[in-house]
């Protein structure tokens, strides 16, 4: 806001002279104002040991989610694909410099009893602070219930799909969080070949979590592997 500060000068004074005030006294605030939003900037992308210690923290979280869930439905163990294991951090969806996590995990279980399992899920997301969007499709044992969650931290979308044919899949894609993939990538895992049998190709909700790997640790190795 401009405020005028020649209130006391005669009258007759020339309205060129009242313009070039006003410039004088304008063009200091304007100097002042683009210095304050020239100082506004985001907070610096992670990296290192902060981009590592961040990325655990993001992973344990959703990690505990996803889990808790499968643990309602089945106890014993799910497929895990390693392509969507859920802890490779991925580009795809988010910009420049930030990264987000994939996970998929099915089973197969008797084929009644999809109901309940819907309901013990939809109970624990709720009370959880989820809303949840409900969608049914097909009939039979093609029938399947898709309970959803979109773009509600830590996740831009989790989602449970009950088949009537007795088959179970959860998947989730995590908000996207800053960091650089490939650096984060490479203090995950370092020269590591995820492909040779070092994430498990299949899991118990009830498995302790890890992260990363641990240098001089034996990889998992699937039962096919060599």
């Amino acid at each position: 806001m401009l405020i005028w500060l020649d209130d006391h000068q005669p009258q007759g004074t020339d309205m060129t002279r009242r313009s070039a005030v006003s410039r004088w006294l304008f063009a200091p605030v304007s100097v002042l104002v683009l210095g304050l939003v020239g100082c506004a900037s985001e907070p610096p992308v992670p990296t290192g040991d902060e981009l590592f210690k961040q990325a655990k923290q993001h992973y344990f979280e959703y990690r505990t989610v996803t889990n808790d869930i499968q643990a309602l439905i089945h106890e014993g163990p799910w497929e895990a694909d390693i392509g969507s294991y859920g802890m490779q951090p991925s580009g795809a969806g988010c910009d420049d410099d930030s990264y987000a996590f994939d996970f998929t995990r099915t089973t197969r279980l008797p084929e009644e009893g999809q109901e309940e399992l819907g309901s013990r899920v939809l109970d624990y997301l709720d009370k959880n602070g989820y809303e949840v969007e409900g969608q049914e499709l097909g009939s039979g044992r093609s029938q399947s219930l898709d309970l959803i969650v979109r773009k509600q931290a830590p996740f831009s979308q989790l989602m449970v799909t009950l088949i009537g044919n007795g088959s179970v899949l959860v998947t989730a894609k995590t908000a996207c969080w800053p960091g650089d993939e490939d650096e984060l990538s490479e203090l995950m895992f370092g020269d590591v070949n995820l492909s040779q049998g070092y994430l498990p190709d299949q899991e118990s909700p009830t498995d302790p979590l890890f992260f990363g790997v641990t240098p001089g640790k034996p990889a998992f190795m699937s039962e096919t592997a060599g």
